[in-house]
């Protein structure tokens, strides 16, 4: 993976997991996911990329994606308040 591609997908991921984390559900942000994936799969298709490749960048950015989510979400959250 060049380094170039590699940018473009943490940039991907960014948006994409920040958009997510601002969905109301899990199934919305699930399905948000679901959706970035298929556009990402199709992109990179049209640029030329093997179905394999294809598969492998979008899974990438989504996992990726999903990790930054989880972690916008948990801080949003803020830390657990225990009992007194």
């Amino acid at each position: 993976m060049t380094d170039d591609l590699t940018k473009k997908i943490v940039s991907w991921a960014t948006e994409i997991g920040s958009s997510a984390a601002e969905l109301p559900s899990k199934q919305a942000r699930d399905a948000y996911l679901a959706e970035r994936h298929q556009e990402l799969v199709a992109g990179a298709l049209a640029d030329g990329a093997a179905q394999r490749d294809a598969m492998v960048l979008a899974d990438a950015c989504v996992d990726a994606a999903r990790r930054i989510m989880t972690e916008l979400l948990a801080h949003r959250a803020g830390e657990p308040k225990g009992r007194a």
